[in-house]
């Protein structure tokens, strides 16, 4: 890390003492907290409504310790085969839809969260105009790649996966079971 990514020493004087570049890196790093708190938020949620939806005081045991996309795929696959395996209706048509849709669209927001979680930031767009890039590696290529991703794209994805945590949160209530008393 070089000098100007350190954290400033006193926090009373961060506007009048940072440059241009330090600036840049607090608000992307403050939109990145933002990102890990928000995902944090909509996997303890997932992470609990896949353990509703099995119905078994173990089922809290099977899913800690998942990733995200297990619970989002596991909890789908349960919603999908409930009336199948005759398990307790989840309730209407329309609001089961509802649920599934709530889940199945954190699947994206995740996977742009790792994106941005995982990758590296560098110095340097890619072509080559001043500013800060996330590096990071695709699937069987041998190179990383650089993208840019502005402080706003990060702010955008916080949002929407606060979004999407509240899109949870209506949905389990217009289904039976996930809620105790529904």
């Amino acid at each position: 890390m070089n000098d100007e990514s350190q954290p400033m020493e006193d926090a009373e004087d961060v506007d009048e003492e940072m440059s241009p570049k330090q600036e840049a890196i607090f608000i992307r790093r403050y939109h990145l907290g933002a990102v890990a708190e928000e995902s944090a938020h909509m996997e303890s949620l997932l992470r609990s409504i896949f353990s509703a939806l099995l119905g078994s005081p173990r089922a809290n045991v099977v899913a800690a310790g998942q990733s995200v996309t297990w619970l989002i795929e596991n909890s789908l696959a349960v919603i999908d085969a409930n009336d199948k395996v005759r398990g307790p209706s989840l309730g209407e048509s329309d609001n089961v839809a509802r649920f599934r849709s709530a889940i199945a669209g954190c699947k994206d927001l995740n996977t742009r969260r790792n994106h941005l979680i995982h990758g590296a930031w560098v110095d340097g767009l890619p072509d080559g105009r001043p500013g800060h890039s996330l590096l990071r590696s695709k699937l069987r290529q041998p190179w990383p790649f650089a993208e840019e991703v502005s402080s706003n794209d990060i702010e955008k994805l916080a949002r929407d996966l606060a979004s999407a945590v509240s899109e949870l949160m209506k949905a389990i209530f217009e289904v039976k079971g996930i809620i105790a008393g529904t």
